[in-house]
């Protein structure tokens, strides 16, 4: 059986270039240069005017450099006296020792719908589930795989997508370190092109038939030391292709921008 790995790469910061010169700016240059010239002075009635020019010249860089650098939106949370918000501090979530508090249904999906993506689709929960033993979410090899990585609880929900077209299965496994959860990241790619294990959909009514069949497709990625991943499948039971761009999208929904970011961020936030 095949697997369809989540989207989400390593975030790199954007590196904002730095703005060529203005006109404006490259024109008083030239206007200094040239009145400090040794070898040219402007005839004495020109004076008044060339003063003029500069001033000018000088309020337009001003303005210039103000538009450059008040083109960021505001920081959320900045004080009125225009100093920024202090940026908030996210723990590493290395370990269950250093992050004991148990998951939630309420944390990981508080509402019936969740948004997600970068055009806010809205995804339809439809069964929420909470399991102390991770071999219910699993069968096969992957069972003793996160029973060695210490896996001791699972927190998932059926949604649908907003088109309607597919079903899936989403959820966190609380591991006991970041170690652990790597080594699940990569081991169940293997189990899975071996076919000797797969992590299991939770069907919720009609249309999720699917989700409890092995042309379900998976995708999941590591963070501190919880796996997020996702099964999903077709409403109408056909077959996903690896390079289906919509299942690919609702996997990164799901799995990067509400797991992974959304629920995790808040978490290691200490909200």
């Amino acid at each position: 059986m095949g697997a369809t790995r989540s989207t989400g790469a390593d975030r790199i910061p954007a590196v904002r270039p730095v703005p060529p010169p203005s006109v404006a700016r490259v024109l008083l240059g030239r206007v200094l240069a040239a009145w400090r010239s040794p070898d040219w002075r402007p005839p004495r009635q020109w004076r008044p005017t060339c003063v003029l020019t500069a001033l000018a010249v000088l309020a337009l860089c001003g303005y210039g450099t103000y538009l450059v650098a008040g083109d960021d939106p505001p920081v959320a949370g900045a004080e009125a006296t225009g100093q920024p918000a202090a940026a908030t501090v996210l723990r590493e979530l290395t370990s269950r020792a250093d992050d004991p508090r148990p998951l939630t249904a309420g944390e990981v999906f508080p509402g019936s719908v969740v948004v997600a993506g970068p055009t806010g689709a809205r995804y339809r929960v439809l069964r929420v589930q909470t399991l102390e033993r991770c071999a219910g979410a699993a069968e096969g090899e992957v069972v003793p795989l996160l029973e060695a990585a210490g896996c001791n609880q699972v927190v998932r929900a059926t949604l649908r997508s907003p088109d309607g077209d597919y079903a899936v299965t989403a959820g966190l496994l609380n591991l006991s370190d970041a170690d652990g959860a790597e080594t699940v990241r990569g081991g169940i790619k293997s189990l899975l092109d071996a076919e000797s294990g797969r992590l299991r959909g939770l069907p919720a009514g009609s249309g999720t038939g699917g989700l409890a069949r092995d042309t379900a497709q998976l995708g999941w990625h590591a963070r501190g030391h919880f796996l997020a991943y996702a099964v999903i499948a077709r409403t109408d039971g056909g077959k996903i292709y690896p390079d289906d761009p919509t299942a690919r999208q609702v996997l990164s929904d799901l799995i990067e921008q509400h797991l992974r970011t959304r629920v995790l961020d808040r978490r290691a936030a200490g909200s």
